[in-house]
């Protein structure tokens, strides 16, 4: 091998291992950009911060109570209630009352709560499921793919479709007797008053159980693990086709399913299984019973879920929305507030008035004089006090100076009361020392209001007197 030939090789070899290199670095070293799933402090206060922003940009008007005893339900504006995450929660009054705001026209979505023990049992009862027959069902695969397409969108559920195809052996698996209506749970002590009437509950999802929705955690980045769970969450979807549409939304159960007790009502439309939306007239009105909670913030993204929440706001005329986060008791004051406030009210200014009178009263009590009579400037003091409070009061002291220092004059210089009232005045000014101007108005004009004018009136009129008794 020449020397041209190791000097070229020499050069592509450190080619190669800049360009190696150069790739390591900007693959192991450089920053990149990388999307994460972040949740910012709103979202994470109230739960229904995505649907409230999706409901508003389509021109909803949301409000939002903390809680269902919050809400004055009788004055609720007509349109969608939706009972976020709460099941089985309300109070008997409080279910009458939004029961009765939904008979007058509107859309009220909730969520049943789960089966109780004596309910599973019910069910179990009218569900035997043997190996034989689950052996066949997995052996009859296109049975088991056409059954969902041929069940109508209004069937209550899986639970009352297997119990319509087993009639004739509904003697044989049930104790003697009528089964027990879906009524009759409802008077148990841990009743939802607000959905036992449709005799609908929730329960774990077998066949979602049995799927491997999520991937291992020792194989959760890797693709193929993330798709084959994909495919496996696929079949527990759930698919509802909207009166009046055509193409069906796909909803994800989150491993749960609704379930129909002995007797329940048939609903008015739901999905292909009646497992995920339920939807029951109530006068004007309807009733939507979730499986779970679709439109929260985890949720909301999947699917279609954000086009039900939309779709189900439609179907009452009112495009104002309800959203009640919880429907725990209100605390105790607001409580009390809320049905007794008048009583309240009353008591607060009563204790205001006996406060106040108390602060009038404050300190020892004075004693009470004692019975003896008053001397008569006492009497003459007082008589003079009530007098210039009163109505008129001053005119009538004023007058009764005036005419006793007159007929004074009078008495003592007649003479002067042949002049005219101009000179007798000036007259009786210049005797006595006086201004015309305070003597014309003590004898002439009325009773001053002012007490410093009234007082000069009085002192001219004394004055006066005093000259001519001399």
């Amino acid at each position: 091998m020449n020397d041209n030939l190791k000097s070229f090789l020499s050069v592509l070899a450190l080619v190669a291992l800049g360009a190696l290199g150069t790739w390591w670095w900007y693959d192991n070293m450089e920053l990149r950009w990388q999307s994460r799933r972040h949740i910012s402090e709103a979202a994470m206060k109230d739960r229904m911060l995505a649907a409230t922003l999706l409901l508003r940009r389509n021109g909803r008007v949301v409000d939002g109570a903390g809680s269902l005893g919050e809400l004055v339900l009788p004055k609720v504006a007509g349109g969608t209630m939706i009972l976020s995450g709460a099941s089985g929660t309300a109070l008997p009054g409080q279910a009458q009352e939004m029961l009765d705001w939904v008979r007058r026209g509107n859309t009220l979505i909730a969520e049943p709560r789960s089966l109780t023990s004596a309910e599973k049992a019910a069910l179990a009862a009218l569900e035997p499921a043997s190996d034989d027959e689950k052996d066949d069902e997995e052996d009859d695969e296109a049975d088991a793919t056409d059954k969902p397409a041929s069940v109508p969108a209004s069937a209550p559920g899986k639970a009352e479709a297997r119990k319509e195809d087993e009639d004739e052996d509904e003697d044989e698996d049930l104790p003697p007797g009528k089964p027990a209506p879906a009524s009759s749970f409802a008077a148990a002590a841990d009743g939802d008053p607000l959905t036992d009437r449709y005799g609908a509950r929730v329960r774990r999802d077998a066949k979602a159980c049995r799927c491997r929705t999520q991937p291992a955690e020792a194989d959760k980045d890797k693709p193929e693990a993330i798709a084959a769970a994909r495919r496996e969450r696929d079949k527990t979807v759930s698919r509802l086709t909207l009166p009046g549409k055509t193409y069906a939304l796909e909803l994800d159960g989150d491993m749960e399913e609704l379930v129909s007790l002995p007797g329940a009502t048939a609903p008015l439309w739901s999905d292909d299984d009646g497992g995920a939306v339920r939807v029951y007239r109530e006068g004007k009105g309807q009733v939507v019973l979730l499986t779970t909670d679709y439109f929260n913030n985890y949720q909301l993204d999947e699917r279609d879920h954000g086009e039900l929440l939309l779709a189900l706001t439609e179907l009452a005329p009112g495009r104002h929305v309800t959203i009640v986060r919880n429907l725990n008791v209100l605390p105790w004051y607001k409580a009390l507030w809320r049905n007794y406030s008048l009583f309240l009210v009353s008591l607060a200014v009563g204790l205001a008035l006996m406060f106040w009178a108390a602060v009038r009263r404050f300190g020892p009590i004075v004693p009470a004089p004692k019975a003896e009579r008053r001397s008569l400037l006492e009497h003459i003091d007082a008589s003079g006090a009530w007098l210039w409070k009163a109505d008129g009061g001053r005119q009538v002291l004023l007058e009764a100076a005036r005419d006793d220092t007159l007929a004074l004059i009078r008495r003592r210089a007649p003479a002067l009361f042949r002049m005219p009232e101009s000179e007798l005045w000036a007259i009786l000014a210049r005797d006595c020392a006086l201004l015309d101007a305070d003597v014309i108005e003590a004898l002439q004009q009325d009773a001053a209001s002012h007490v410093t004018r009234f007082t000069r009136q009085i002192r001219t009129l004394q004055e006066l007197r005093n000259h001519y008794e001399r």
